[in-house]
């Protein structure tokens, strides 16, 4: 039997935050917010994009539980129904733009995971060939951009040029759109996490949140006045922490 020793510095300095706002939200889940600042949450199965002037909500019921939702292009939102092998693509306000089910491709695969790329695709992976490939939503076509995984995807996040994802042993990899692959070491356990980029990842473990410097394998707590965290979002310098059906946004300067 062998046995994986993994060894996390743990900073002794913090990273101190500074409170801006907070704002009622009453939801089941807290997604995060785009680079306009409105806030995605899913509530009784509805997605509801939340902006200062006028709230939006998106339903499909014969589609089952919406499983994930990519809005890091807010003019084209990316929302995946696993049960359906299915993906949605809507507009600002939410208006369905285009279906895609991936049961009707030449090939058969079942989609476990789905993010927004880059020149009009759609980054997937498949759980029947275990393999990552990029989806052109202009042709409806696919290709493969990688071999095959030896492990199954736990978590992932994307932008438009590289993929990153842990595998269910915990070790962090990313892929370019050319089908470059990165390998780094294993990850701390978390019960939540944000995968940022190839660098940085936020987590949370044991009701603290940590920032994880992957290179190092060194985390720094992150000061915040919450003693329990539903869950959060981190983009451009702004950490959003939801609990309780409320969000507190703080200013935050990563190192």
């Amino acid at each position: 039997m062998t046995f994986l020793i993994v060894e996390i510095t743990f900073s002794q300095n913090a990273i101190y935050t500074e409170n801006i706002d907070k704002t009622l939200l009453l939801t089941d889940t807290f997604l995060g917010f785009d680079n306009q600042q409105n806030q995605y949450s899913i509530k009784d199965n509805v997605l509801s994009k939340n902006s200062k002037l006028i709230n939006y909500q998106y339903k499909n019921v014969s589609l089952g539980k919406i499983t994930r939702v990519d809005f890091q292009n807010p003019l084209q939102i990316v929302v995946f129904y696993n049960d359906f092998n299915t993906a949605i693509l809507l507009d600002n306000q939410l208006n369905e733009t285009k279906k895609i089910d991936f049961n009707l491709l030449s090939e058969a695969v079942n989609i476990d995971a789905i993010a927004l790329s880059s020149q009009n695709q759609l980054w997937f992976f498949d759980a029947i060939s275990s393999k990552i490939g990029l989806y052109n939503l202009t042709n409806d076509s696919f290709k493969w951009i990688s071999t095959t995984l030896e492990h199954s995807i736990k978590h992932y996040n994307s932008n438009y040029t590289h993929f990153y994802w842990l595998n269910d042993k915990n070790k962090f990899h990313s892929i370019s759109i050319y089908g470059t692959i990165e390998t780094f070491d294993h990850f701390p356990e978390f019960d939540t996490i944000q995968l940022i980029n190839s660098e940085i990842a936020l987590y949370t473990n044991d009701n603290q949140l940590l920032y994880y410097e992957i290179a190092n394998n060194r985390s720094t707590k992150i000061k915040i006045a919450e003693n329990f965290v539903t869950n959060f979002f981190f983009a451009d310098g702004i950490l959003a922490i939801f609990t309780q059906n409320e969000i507190t946004n703080y200013k935050i300067i990563l190192p």
